[in-house]
């Protein structure tokens, strides 16, 4: 199983608006590509001072549906987050491999 990890900073003033987006309109169009066999987002615990900062994880069953979203699929895809959220939301992608 790999893993398309997607984590998240927000700035603390648009957080509620920012997750009811992601609930509403990120995460369903990312599940309707069918790349994933499930996604689980969370929310880090870290210190006061620092921005809500968030983790998207999505499942994929081979390498092959990995790719093929990180190549055709996501750029469209993040490019609604940028240009919805612009500077007020810092994010990165790591891909992972379950390894147990």
């Amino acid at each position: 199983m790999h893993v398309f990890n997607i984590s998240f900073q927000i700035a603390p003033t648009l957080q509620t608006q920012w997750l009811e987006w992601m609930k509403s309109k990120f995460i369903p169009m990312v599940v309707a590509t069918n790349c994933f066999e499930e996604h689980k987002f969370y929310e880090l615990i870290v210190d006061e001072d620092q921005a809500p900062t968030y983790t998207l994880q999505l499942f994929a069953a081979n390498q092959d549906l990995l790719f093929q979203f990180k190549e055709t699929l996501s750029p469209a895809i993040l490019e609604e987050l940028s240009s919805t959220w612009g500077d007020q939301c810092f994010h990165f992608i790591t891909n992972m491999r379950i390894v147990n």
